[in-house]
This record gives C-alpha cells, structure tokens and sequence, in this order.
C-alpha cells in the first residue's frame, strides 16, 4: 500500500470514529437543560462542520497525483489536530 492509500484509509477510519461519537453526543445532547441544549446543538453544529470539511479533503487526497498528495497532506492534518481538540472540547463540555 503505497504512503496515500494508507493516509486515506487512516482518515476513513478516524471519520467513521468521528460519526460515531457525533451519534453519540446528540444522544447526550437531547438529555441537558434547555440553556445548555442550545450549546451543545451549536457544538455539534460544528463539529459536523469539521468532519465535513475533512471527508472534502479525503476526496481531493484520493483524487490527487502521487506528486501533489503531500501538499494536500498538511492541510488535512492541520484539519484533523482541530478537529481532534474540537471533539476533546466537546466530550469534556458533555460530561
């Protein structure tokens, strides 16, 4: 498997965690008080945004040349770090 194919079905996998835990936290989402629910919508709002915006760059990886994929490679990680922050940020605001 050559470098690309492997960053690729790295991020598939790490999105299918990321849908995962989105179900879950609009599970926990339906729970909280009124005041609360309205930051939590807008929490997953944006996480959705993210993963997203990250499933778009995935495609454009998959679709790229061997000579331009690792220059699309830097944006996704950069991506990927916010959107892992965006998830402790969340999981942390959930519990």
């Amino acid at each position: 498997m050559n470098p690309r194919d492997a960053y690729v079905k790295k991020l598939k996998a790490q999105l299918a965690q990321w849908n995962a835990d989105i179900s879950k936290l609009e599970a926990m989402a339906k729970r909280p008080l009124a005041d609360a629910k309205e930051n939590y919508d807008a929490q997953l709002k944006s996480l959705r945004r993210g993963r997203d915006a990250l499933y778009q760059q995935m495609t454009t990886i998959q679709k790229s040349g061997e000579a331009s994929w690792d220059h699309l490679r830097e944006g996704a990680d950069k991506a990927w770090k916010a959107m892992e922050e965006s998830f402790r940020k969340a999981w942390s605001d959930f519990k």
